[in-house]
Parts: structure tokens; C-alpha cells; sequence
């Protein structure tokens, strides 16, 4: 891998313009989804300062643009009260691996996003694969298909897009003896993390509520009961043990809210990997008075 100190600027130019695309057409593709929490201006203005890099020759970037894309971050962290925990953790923990990187001139640097870009590709296709699925049966959230077509898309993220959100951060914890410091588990929780027997190691571990549900559906510990308002998901997980009820109101919720985690997550990756390429390679140097 190599150390983005060491990029010429044509090169950073070139990654910067990727992930500030990437970067915008995430922000598109969230506001089409969730409007509420991703205005459309975000993608706007991440588009005008990719215009702007890939037409420079030379650092063109002021203080106030590299400050514009610290604050999306955020503005992510706090856009959902709900995830502002785990996201605020995820920042967080990334932010002391840069300044670890940082105070050691000899690192040989770390890809904030390499485990997640390893398998992109199964990523990209399990939530295209997950959306159209609801989109599918939104329409007629009455009938049995709706909820199962949640707890079937609940599977699919978290085994693909959930599961190497969760490698990456063990990785980068574990790299930098950072375990004991962030709660992995809670950080990829959308409510709390859940008590789980290890029949192994004969000791209880935590795991993420995310994980606990999706393991409780594959292995069929669910009960759907149809009700005069719609129906309730009863999970009864001996295995764990982890035994919940949810009212479709909650369930929905749950659902929404896994959504807007991981993909803010997958945000804050890209932001994490973009801010100092920017700051290094594209900021102009103020000159001596």
C-alpha cells in the first residue's frame, strides 16, 4: 500500500477527485432515501469542490473547504440522535489511529477502508439486493411478504455490509491496541449490545444487537404474529439466549436505523480517508509576508 504522504499531486489529485465523487454520489443516493437527515445540499457542495480539485494544477484548496468536508462528518455524527454514540466512537477512533500514524515519521500507514473495499463488490450487490427487495413490498406493508422481506434484507446487510464494517474496526483496534479503548460491539449496535453465551470458551462476550437479531432470523428463532394493526417480530434465541419483542412500529425502526449506521459509517470512512489527502497535497501553503 502506498503512504498517501508520498502521493505526487497528480496522484492525490486524481484520489481526491474519486472519493469526492464517491463521496457526493453517496450523499445523492441517501437523500433520495432519507431526506430528513441528508439534505441535498450536501452532494451539491461536494460536487462543486470536486469541480474545483480536478481543474487545479496546483494546491487550490482554502482552510474553509478542507473545513466543509470535517464538518459533513459532523453533521453525519449528529444528524440521527439514535446512532450519534456509535458514530461519535467510530470518529473517534479513527481520529487517535491518525494521530498515532502521525507521531511515528517510520509508520508504514494503514487503509482506513481496506478490509470494507475487499469486498466491496458483495457489499454494493447485497444492498442493491436488500433495497429492492423492500422497495418490492412497501407498498403493501399489510401483507406477511412485508416483514419478512425485512428480516431476510436484515440478513443479507449484515452478513455482507455489517460484517466488514465490523472486521475493519477489529482490525484497525487490534493494529493499534486501541481493543480495550472502543466498544466494537456497541459502535456497530443500532440500540445495544446483547450478552452472548460463547458454548467455546464456556464464557458470556457481548456482541451487537445487529448481529444478535440477523443470527436469531438465520437460525429461524422468530415467531411473525399478524395483528388487527399490522404484526409483531418475536425473537426467541435460546442459543444467545436473546429474547425481544417488537411492535411493527419498533421493528421498522430498527430496520431504518441499521440502515442509516452503516451507511453513515461508510461515509465516514471515505472522510477519513479523503481529509488528509486534501490537507497534505491540495491546500494552498500561505505564502511569507
Amino acid at each position: 500500500m502506498r503512504k498517501q504522504t508520498d502521493f505526487s499531486f497528480d496522484k492525490a489529485k486524481s484520489v481526491a477527485t474519486h472519493h469526492l465523487l464517491e463521496l457526493a454520489r453517496f450523499m445523492e443516493n441517501m437523500h433520495n432515501t432519507l431526506p430528513s437527515k441528508v439534505p441535498l445540499n450536501w452532494a451539491i457542495e461536494l460536487q462543486t469542490l470536486e469541480m474545483k480539485v480536478s481543474q487545479a494544477s496546483s494546491p487550490c484548496l482554502h482552510e474553509y473547504d478542507i473545513r466543509q468536508i470535517w464538518d459533513l462528518a459532523q453533521q453525519l455524527i449528529q444528524a440521527n440522535p439514535d446512532t450519534t454514540q456509535q458514530l461519535t466512537q467510530f470518529w473517534n477512533l479513527y481520529a487517535e489511529v491518525f494521530k498515532i500514524l502521525k507521531s511515528n515519521p517510520k509508520n508504514t500507514g494503514y487503509a482506513p477502508r481496506g478490509i470494507v473495499i475487499d469486498n466491496w463488490t458483495r457489499i454494493v450487490n447485497a444492498d442493491s439486493l436488500a433495497e429492492n427487495l423492500v422497495l418490492d413490498v412497501r407498498n403493501n406493508p399489510s401483507s406477511f411478504a412485508f416483514p419478512v422481506a425485512l428480516l431476510l434484507a436484515h440478513v443479507v446487510r449484515a452478513e455482507t455490509v455489517g460484517f466488514a464494517i465490523w472486521k475493519q474496526l477489529s482490525d484497525v483496534a487490534k493494529k493499534f491496541g486501541l481493543k480495550g479503548k472502543y466498544d466494537i460491539e456497541l459502535i456497530c449496535s443500532v440500540q445495544t449490545t446483547v450478552v452472548k453465551y460463547n458454548r467455546r470458551t464456556k464464557q458470556n462476550e457481548l456482541t451487537s444487537d445487529v448481529k444478535a437479531t440477523r443470527d436469531s432470523i438465520a437460525h429461524g428463532h422468530f415467531l411473525i404474529h399478524k395483528i388487527a394493526d399490522g404484526y409483531e417480530i418475536e425473537f426467541n434465541n435460546n442459543e444467545y439466549p436473546f429474547h425481544k419483542l417488537f411492535s411493527k412500529r419498533e421493528f421498522e425502526k430498527f430496520f431504518d436505523l441499521c440502515t442509516i449506521l452503516y451507511k453513515f459509517q461508510l461515509c465516514l470512512l471515505i472522510i477519513i480517508e479523503l481529509l488528509p489527502i486534501l490537507t497534505t497535497h491540495l491546500l494552498k501553503k500561505l505564502s511569507a509576508s
